[in-house]
């Protein structure tokens, strides 16, 4: 197998996993389908440095991952209206745990934690590969994992749900 066919065929099964990771970090269909392929373009350029095959699935995912924040830093100009509470549309008293699913509650989280309970519960990833794709501590993913535990638990307004 040819490294192009290696890696075409590794970018079709990640693919979904990208998506979500670029979807959870933007929360915007289009912005993340354009760092999916900065990401992708990023990787094929560097296939080189992947040093253990194995490891393509975090590799391709920290890029993925890096991409989008460096997209975010990139717009810091912009403001997101969903996101401003003072201009956001007055919506009628429903009680949140009726109209959140688990995946909408995580949508809601704020970054680091959406992409850790993602990573961690979506993906299957354990604290170490998440600190491997974030570039962060171990010990700082196990504190945003049980804040954004903590977080999705209010948003779901339950005292007693656990994850």
């Amino acid at each position: 197998m040819t490294e192009k066919e290696y890696f075409c065929e590794q970018i079709r099964e990640c693919e979904g996993s990208m998506y979500a990771l670029a979807y959870s970090i933007l929360k915007n269909e289009a912005d993340a389908a354009d760092v999916m392929q900065d990401a992708i373009l990023k990787a094929y350029s560097n296939l080189a440095q992947l040093k253990d095959r194995e490891k393509f699935r975090p590799w391709i995912l920290s890029i993925v991952h890096n991409t989008a924040i460096a997209y975010i830093r990139g717009r810091k100009d912009t403001v997101d209206i969903s996101e401003r509470e003072d201009l956001a549309s007055p919506e009628p008293a429903i009680d949140p745990a009726a109209r959140l699913t688990v995946r909408e509650a995580v949508e809601k989280l704020k970054m680091p934690y959406r992409t850790v309970i993602l990573l961690f519960y979506y993906e299957e990833y354990s604290a170490r590969q998440i600190a491997e794709v974030m570039c962060s501590s171990e010990i700082a993913v196990k504190q945003q994992l049980s804040r954004g535990r903590k977080m999705l638990s209010k948003l779901l307004n339950k005292e007693d749900f656990a994850l």
